[in-house]
């Protein structure tokens, strides 16, 4: 078991929703609560994650990327999610390598999206319960594609939720964030940039902006944006690194293709992971995959999962069950 950080005090999650929570109650949260957090150290690092229910064990893994000053995210993105698809599945979100209140990479040389893939896959492992259920959102959907080409073995299914950075082409996301406001990393541009991403800014909730402010505060994550900015990794590691092996993700789909069954959800009106770029990734996905299904959200930004989680649940719960 790996050793707690110290971090902030936070409040008990409360069973408040946003204002614009959709669709079947049944497939509504009764509560934000995740249940206790747990550590586990993989390689050295100590993770946080959360588990809960059992059955099928459904993976969760959020996006952003380490040192990010956009809003930092966490395992709790899932909030929305984990704790309805818990009562019928094994739920699982872990805040990955660099992020939430998991530990920063070791050395400069791990300060990339590889490491942070090799991260989940010790984690996997660990946990010892393949295979399963990955689901990916944004910088998440490209490592769960990554895990299943790099090991098979651990992926029964895979859903792959808004990922420009795994779409061919070059993202907006440079576009969609230009007037944010400054200075980075407080409550006013982290608002910002989350209403801005969303179809329905009620959407974010006080709750959401509390987690992220709370994370950027940490002293680990501002040596991580420090790394990143200050010490130059973002732009000559980071960066190049993910482009060089998102083109080895493309060629390996087009020659080989997903090795199991494949979700691809996308927002119509996501300003950042387009869906023009989206339908691009979708080809990919189904040129070799004949098990490969598609979902596309109307008035849905970046963040479908929260903007329509009851049907993204139930449709969640639907995949994972035929596929099992």
């Amino acid at each position: 078991m790996a050793t707690k950080p110290k971090k902030p005090a936070a409040a008990k999650p409360v069973a408040s929703k946003p204002a614009a929570m959709d669709g079947d109650a049944s497939w509504r949260p009764d509560s934000l609560d995740m249940g206790p957090e747990r550590w586990i150290d993989v390689d050295g690092i100590p993770t946080r994650y959360f588990e809960q229910g059992a059955g099928e064990r459904i993976v969760f893994i959020h996006g952003v990327q380490m040192g990010s000053t956009d809003g930092s995210s966490s395992a709790r993105a899932w909030e929305l999610n984990f704790p309805v698809l818990a009562r019928h599945h094994n739920t699982i979100s872990l805040d990955r390598l660099g992020q939430g209140y998991t530990d920063n990479p070791k050395t400069d040389a791990d300060y990339t999206m590889h490491a942070s893939v090799q991260h989940i896959i010790a984690f996997l492992d660990k946990l010892g319960k393949k295979p399963y259920h990955l689901v990916g959102h944004s910088r998440g959907g490209y490592i769960v594609t990554r895990i299943a080409m790099e090991r098979p073995d651990l992926v029964r299914t895979s859903t792959c939720v808004s990922s420009g950075t795994l779409s061919p082409g070059t993202t907006r996301t440079h576009l969609a964030v230009k007037n944010r406001p400054q200075p980075e990393a407080t409550r006013e541009s982290i608002r910002w940039y989350l209403e801005n991403y969303s179809y329905n800014p009620k959407i974010v909730t006080e709750a959401w902006i509390d987690d992220s402010l709370a994370i950027g505060m940490t002293e680990r994550n501002r040596r991580s944006v420090d790394k990143m900015g200050k010490e130059g990794l973002l732009k000559k590691q980071f960066t190049p690194q993910l482009h060089a092996q998102r083109s080895e993700v493309h060629r390996w789909l087009i020659d080989q293709g997903m090795p199991c069954p494949t979700l691809v959800v996308w927002g119509y009106n996501d300003p950042g992971a387009t869906l023009e770029a989206g339908m691009h990734l979708i080809e990919l996905f189904m040129k070799r995959q004949r098990k490969t299904e598609v979902r596309i959200f109307n008035r849905s930004g970046h963040f479908v999962y929260r903007e329509h989680p009851a049907a993204f649940n139930r449709m969640l719960d639907a995949f994972v069950r035929a596929h099992s």
